[in-house]
């Protein structure tokens, strides 16, 4: 009997002699099913590296709206001891940040307005200046605005609530809201308007421990984040 070798003859079982060329190449059917899985495995990769760059745009390009926080609020001149009767103007002195938190979108303001509350009274509303277009994203812009409040158009009661929560707590709590239209712009594409309402509540103003018969002033006690109405 002889053995299968390269280049060699061997005598099968029940049959003649054979001589044969050993091939050392791979079955043609065992080649195919290789680059097919080859194929089948590229065309797995493109698509999810292609499903990631989509999501990933789509969480880049997602509008979302600038966040907006209180960092000051100094009020002057305020007769919170309700035995003093005044009529003046009482200031409030506001200073907050704008921030957009975009990867790639510009925020663009138009129409900006300030409310002043006090529980659920408006104290009063003041428009703001636009800031200016910046060509850059994630960028913090600082603004400051200032009330002038005749204590005559003040809602009635309010001045005793004022004068209640001072005795209480030895502050006072306002709030303020932000409205406005605010538009997002990637290069020289723009998307539609929204309409933008932010509330800060509440804005702790503390007070002098003493009391006196003058107009006192108080402090915003610590900085004030802001929340979409």
């Amino acid at each position: 009997k002889l053995l299968p070798y390269r280049n060699k003859c061997f005598r099968a079982p029940h049959s003649d002699l054979h001589c044969y060329r050993h091939k050392l190449t791979m079955p043609t059917t065992d080649r195919n099913f290789y680059l097919n899985l080859l194929h089948f495995a590229g065309a797995v990769i493109i698509t999810c590296l292609m499903a990631m760059t989509i999501t990933l745009l789509c969480i880049l390009l997602k509008p979302h709206f600038p966040s907006f926080e209180v960092t000051s609020l100094t009020v002057t001149s305020m007769p919170i001891n309700t035995t003093v009767h005044q009529k003046h103007a009482v200031t409030f002195d506001f200073q907050g940040l704008l921030e957009n938190p975009n990867a790639l979108l510009v925020v663009w303001y138009a129409k900006l307005h300030l409310v002043l509350w006090f529980n659920n009274s408006s104290l009063a509303s003041l428009p703001l200046e636009p800031p200016p277009l910046s060509n850059k994203v994630q960028t913090n812009t600082p603004f400051q605005a200032r009330f002038a409040v005749d204590t005559e158009k003040f809602p009635g009661g309010v001045l005793r609530e004022m004068a209640a929560q001072r005795r209480a707590h030895g502050s006072v709590n306002f709030a303020i809201t932000l409205r406005a239209w605010i538009k997002f712009k990637l290069g020289g594409l723009g998307f539609k308007p929204r309409f933008m309402s932010l509330g800060c509540s509440p804005l702790q103003v503390a007070f002098s421990p003493e009391y006196n018969d003058k107009n006192e002033t108080g402090i915003l006690v610590a900085p004030s984040e802001c929340y979409a109405d």
